[in-house]
C-alpha cells in the first residue's frame, strides 16, 4: 500500500495533515519561536510543487491522485496557519498582526 492510496481511501486526509502541521506548529508556539509560521509556509510551497509535478510529471489517474493529496496538504497548511495566527492574536503575542 503506497501513501497516496492510504490518504485517498480515507476521507479525513485533510484532518490528518492538519493535526500533524498544527501539532508541530503548536510545539514551536509554546516555545515562542518564529518557526511556527515556517512550518505551514514550507508545507504550502511543497504542496504547490507537488501539485505542479502531478500535472506535468506524472499525469493520468496517478497524477490526479497525487494532485488531490497536494490539494489536501495545501488546505491543511492554510488552516494550520490561520489557527496559529488566531492563537497569537487571542493571546496577545502578535499585537500588530491584525
Amino acid at each position: 500500500m503506497d501513501i497516496n492510496s492510504f490518504f485517498l481511501k480515507r476521507e479525513e486526509g485533510v484532518n490528518d495533515f492538519f493535526v500533524l502541521l498544527f501539532g508541530a506548529s503548536y510545539f514551536f508556539y509554546r516555545r515562542n519561536s518564529p518557526v511556527q509560521y515556517g512550518i505551514s509556509l514550507s508545507s504550502m510551497l511543497i504542496s504547490i510543487f507537488l501539485f505542479l509535478y502531478s500535472i506535468f510529471g506524472v499525469g493520468g489517474f496517478e497524477g490526479m491522485g497525487l494532485g488531490a493529496l497536494a490539494a489536501a496538504l495545501f488546505l491543511a497548511s492554510i488552516l494550520s496557519l490561520f489557527v496559529n495566527v488566531l492563537f497569537n492574536i487571542i493571546n496577545g503575542r502578535g499585537k500588530g498582526a491584525v
